[in-house]
């Protein structure tokens, strides 16, 4: 029989990133704004292939409720829902499965996807009797499986709930793609492109999926869970296609290249860049990074291409830190990549972390200490979150370093973990602490002003990001307790 129509929602649950390694809520993130719903999109591109009829809402950018949500489902009438969820929200999201059943009854099949699900996925279906389906596996072959099969034992990479027997059964394990090239682009026909923005310009920005999966061990990093340990790379070409189908069909120009490590492999960052210049695009972009696999060869073939600017995950300015976490780098390193993006005039976006088990307040100093020095155009202050199917998370539950392993309703600013010496509320109180440190000294304030300055192009734009800054700032450094 099969899906003749699916609807694929970001639940109107607050807005956050919501791609399965990255979980973020925007309100607390320095230099980010609202991503287009990639993965949605990329679900949707598959089951358009084999006919079904798809809608996709992002309900927390367009301030949609769940009324909206509740129409919807009474006039489109999908088959089957697709729920993208996190752990700070899931309990929330998965409401969305409740009001389905309640608007179509057994007529819709109610699926979470998701890094959270990804791990727990026959505890989550416990836990909600509305649910159907958790993703396991990579996600866009998956639905377009689902979407032409009344067998469900015969898709590879879900747990689901046996509508007989309400048994809950989990299918094989699905293998990683080997070819991303197989997949076709998102459905970007399917989203209001003009709504996802960059955060300075408030130019459209799309996101670029390049890779996935990522060799390095860090305790608190999902990317191997997600994506496994190696590294999977589209060819040069297909990534140029989708660009060109951006510029030429949705006309835009920003973009975000999502990858765990985009310069991992020199040779195909090299290639990528030779072959963006070859189209003449005229695009801008940014990207990740780690310090280890950046020269200055590659920032120069970069620049040349369009890119902007770099994050990297500089993570702690004290070397037993980065050891203990496992990041496989060095404060030198970190500094010397820095140092080499100045050189070359690309802009720094630094990632730190406070919070892992051995962190006190002489180290946390230090980290804030060592951001200020590095100069970064930006800096993100995270406190540590034990996410489940990371390191971080079996060593939280085996030290008792947090009293509950839900994380519905914290997040980066909120962490539910404490330290060996420091409790979550210290880590609130020092987090904001570090945001003052960073962005209130004269040095630090000059050098992002100018950076803003020297990076737009209208006067308009110089307002849009003056503005943007100051209320981001203002959220972040007068942010309190709120109870936990």
């Amino acid at each position: 029989m099969g899906w003749k129509r699916a609807l694929l929602i970001n639940p109107p649950t607050g807005l956050y990133i919501r791609e399965d390694r990255c979980q973020a809520p925007l309100q607390v993130m320095a230099a980010t704004a609202a991503r287009p719903p990639l993965d949605l999109m990329y679900m949707a591109a598959t089951m358009e292939q084999v006919g079904v009829e798809c809608r996709i809402k992002d309900y927390p950018v367009h301030g949609g409720s769940w009324t909206d949500f509740k129409n919807e489902l009474a006039s489109f009438k999908p088959d089957a829902l697709f729920i993208s969820v996190t752990s700070f929200t899931i309990h929330d999201d998965l409401i969305a499965c409740e009001k389905a059943k309640e608007v179509l009854g057994d007529a819709i099949t109610t699926v979470a996807k998701g890094a959270h699900v990804a791990v727990k996925a026959v505890e989550t279906l416990k836990a909600a009797p509305a649910l159907d389906v958790a993703v396991q596996g990579e996600y866009e072959l998956i639905a377009k499986e689902m979407a032409t099969t009344d067998d469900l034992r015969t898709v590879a990479g879900i747990s689901f709930r046996d509508r007989k027997t309400g048994e809950i059964v989990s299918t094989e394990t699905r293998p990683y793609l080997t070819e991303l090239d197989i997949l076709p682009y998102p459905a970007r026909h399917l989203v209001d492109n003009t709504v996802y923005q960059r955060p300075d310009t408030g130019e459209m920005q799309a996101t670029i999926q390049t890779s996935r999966g990522c060799p390095a061990a860090c305790i608190y990093c999902l990317a191997p869970t997600v994506y496994g340990s190696k590294i999977r790379v589209r060819t040069p070409k297909n990534v140029v296609g989708e660009l060109k189908e951006c510029v030429e069909k949705y006309g835009i120009r920003d973009f975000f290249f999502r990858a765990d490590t985009f310069t991992w492999n020199k040779k195909w960052v090299m290639d990528l860049c030779a072959a963006i210049n070859e189209e003449k695009l005229e695009i801008r972009w940014v990207c990740n990074s780690r310090v280890d696999t950046i020269d200055a060869e590659r920032l120069i073939a970069m620049k040349k291409a369009g890119c902007h600017g770099i994050a990297f995950g500089i993570e702690s300015g004290v070397q037993d830190m980065l050891n203990k976490m496992k990041k496989g780098t060095t404060v030198e390193k970190n500094a010397a990549a820095v140092k080499l993006c100045k050189e070359h005039g690309m802009k720094t976006l630094l990632y730190m972390i406070m919070g892992l088990p051995w962190d006190n307040e002489e180290s946390i100093k230090q980290s804030v200490d060592f951001a200020v020095a590095l100069g970064g155009d930006f800096v993100e202050f995270h406190t540590a979150i034990p996410f489940p199917g990371t390191e971080l998370y079996d060593i939280a539950q085996r030290d008792k370093l947090y009293d509950n392993e839900n994380l519905n309703g914290f997040d980066y600013t909120r962490s539910p973990l404490k330290t060996y010496s420091l409790s979550s509320k210290q880590l609130m109180e020092l987090r904001r602490k570090a945001f003052m440190r960073v962005y209130l000294n004269p040095g630090s304030a000059f050098r992002i002003a100018r950076t803003i300055i020297k990076g737009a192009r209208t006067p308009a734009q110089l307002w849009r990001t003056l503005t943007f800054g100051t209320q981001k700032m203002a959220s972040l450094i007068l942010a309190r307790d709120e109870g936990r």
